[in-house]
């Protein structure tokens, strides 16, 4: 176990600019055009080039009507915001892990830093394993520390707009139902990225054996069976699975928001976090996910270069 958490900490910091600064520097640029959009959104707008419009001035107005909601309306409208924040950084989330996962055994090939890390006392199915927690556990946990932080930032920002119109923003932060926002969140994102191990498996498999671009060659297999079943059967049922699988994964990330708001995900049936647990094709991508890892451990146990 330390050594698993050790080989997680190395992941951390040889990828630290994908895992944390890439949020963190997308959340830092989206706080800044929020301050500037409030600075700028002061001075007056040209209407019909006869009428000025100072959004200052509106702000009581606004504030009233937000007062004048009814419970469910204020929840279901602070909460929106608050989970919409997931569907940005989620998108940007599961981005960042489709580059990891393809060069995450592939690199240590090929800048040969694979010698130096077979001659510590780390097997390979610990290694191997530590870039599936990696892309399982540790992405989607920075990533929500990030989201969270960035939330928090938006209620503060509203309580301040809240303010200047007239009120305390006390309704606000009533309405947010802060902890219950964060502890869904969470346990949405690493339930998505769980629900796409098969796919993490097979590029961190596609990375241990490719000779060059990794892209390449764990695209190519999935496109080559697709092609072959389209011309022997006639069919396409191998990659509508395949993008249906992808599209559950949005599903689940913003099940909060579907159940929020009362909007479709992509017109699909939507699943809470903890309905997936209950999903036959959940289990059966683990277990396709462990065979991928087996032959990402074996593959990694037999070759030293590109």
């Amino acid at each position: 176990m330390n050594a698993l958490t050790v080989l997680l900490k190395r992941e951390y910091w040889e990828h630290k600019g994908a895992i944390f600064y890439t949020p963190a520097i997308m959340a830092g640029v989206f706080a800044t055009l929020m301050i500037l959009a409030g600075i700028t959104g002061d001075t007056a707008i040209s209407v019909n080039h006869n009428e000025d419009f100072h959004f200052a001035d509106h702000l009581p107005k606004l504030v009233e009507q937000f007062e004048s909601m009814s419970e469910v309306e204020k929840r279901q409208g602070v909460q929106a915001g608050l989970y919409g924040t997931l569907m940005f950084f989620g998108g940007i989330m599961l981005l960042i892990s489709l580059f990891y996962c393809l060069g995450c055994l592939y690199d240590e090939r090929k800048d040969r830093s694979i010698l130096f890390w077979k001659s510590m006392p780390v097997s390979d199915t610990k290694t191997v394993l530590s870039k599936f927690a990696t892309v399982c556990l540790l992405i989607p946990v920075s990533y929500f520390i990030v989201v969270t932080a960035f939330q928090i930032y938006m209620l503060l920002f509203t309580t301040v707009l809240a303010w200047i119109g007239g009120s305390w923003g006390t309704m606000i932060w009533a309405s947010s139902n802060l902890f219950s926002v964060m502890f869904n969140g969470l346990m949405s994102m690493l339930m998505a990225m769980l629900w796409l191990s098969p796919f993490w498996a097979w590029l961190i498999f596609a990375s241990s054996w490719a000779k060059k671009v990794a892209f390449m060659w764990g695209a190519l297999p999935i496109i080559m069976l697709t092609i072959a079943e389209g011309w022997v059967f006639k069919s396409s049922n191998f990659i509508e699975m395949l993008a249906m699988r992808v599209a559950n994964t949005f599903t689940i990330m913003n099940s909060n928001l579907h159940f929020t708001t009362h909007k479709e995900v992509f017109d699909l049936d939507v699943m809470r976090w903890y309905e997936v647990f209950g999903n036959s094709e959940f289990w059966i991508g683990l277990v396709v996910a462990g065979v991928f890892l087996s032959g990402a451990i074996y593959t990694r146990s037999i070759r030293n270069e590109t």
